[in-house]
């Protein structure tokens, strides 16, 4: 048995049994479904899903704290995304960010606040032959009421429920491929909480054939996520997407 598949079994069996004690997800428990406007701003771009052209998306999003540990303390908090395919017969396509170490994507680290700071993929996906990294940048959060910045978004679910009455949180998402500067590929506006949803994004089983998670995260991050699911009764089925993004009218 190679030692990918040992590490894979290993995050299965952990996920499964803290899922089962937490009745719930493993990881990412406390978090918020959105919807959420995707603005896409330019043509196929490497890092992205092969959206066919240009425009506005309507999707899918969530925002959560990856431990779920108390409200005070920080937390490594993700942004998963869930993405149209780029054509009829590709399931839509998950996304997950995390927030990372600036200047060191591959790292997580831990916030307090929604807005405080770079997300990113982590490990870097595989694009043909070339890898990428991907990135969330969350832009200014402005009161509408007084136009000034409000110094953040809490961490956690109320606070963000009561921000997103104030207005969208904006993210700009960029793609870096292996040995270049980022580049700026979307803007995210997160806008409203989505009552009773509870999403199950899997970012490894809903990938793109032309966007793969690669190395040992993926293969961590694809057991963890099953391990998860069969602690909380739950089968891959569970997390197939169903083309819920769509172009916005």
């Amino acid at each position: 048995m190679s030692s990918g598949s040992l590490s894979e079994r290993a995050a299965s069996v952990v996920a499964r049994l803290v899922a089962a004690l937490r009745r719930g997800r493993a990881l990412h428990r406390d978090g918020l479904t959105v919807a959420a406007t995707l603005v896409l701003e330019r043509g196929p771009a490497p890092g992205l899903p092969a959206l066919a052209e240009p425009g506005s998306y309507e999707v899918v999003a969530r925002l959560s704290r990856g431990g779920s540990l108390p409200g005070p303390l920080p937390d490594v908090l993700g942004l998963a995304l869930r993405l149209p395919g780029g054509r009829p017969s590709q399931g839509d396509v998950d996304l997950l960010l995390s927030t990372c170490v600036p200047g060191l994507p591959w790292l997580p680290g831990p916030r307090g606040d929604f807005t405080a700071g770079p997300y990113s993929s982590l490990a870097s996906y595989r694009h043909g032959s070339m890898p990428v990294r991907l990135f969330a940048y969350p832009e200014k959060f402005a009161d509408p009421g007084n136009g000034e910045g409000t110094g953040g978004v809490p961490a956690r679910v109320e606070a963000l429920r009561r921000a997103l009455e104030r207005g969208p949180l904006v993210f700009r998402l960029l793609a870096a491929p292996a040995g270049r500067r980022p580049v700026r590929v979307a803007t995210l506006r997160v806008h409203t909480p989505l009552p009773g949803a509870d999403v199950s994004f899997d970012p490894v089983l809903n990938s793109h054939p032309a966007l793969r998670p690669a190395g040992w995260l993926a293969r961590l991050r694809r057991g963890a996520y099953r391990g998860s699911r069969q602690g909380r009764g739950e089968t891959d089925e569970a997390v197939e997407p169903h083309h819920t993004a769509r172009a916005a009218g």
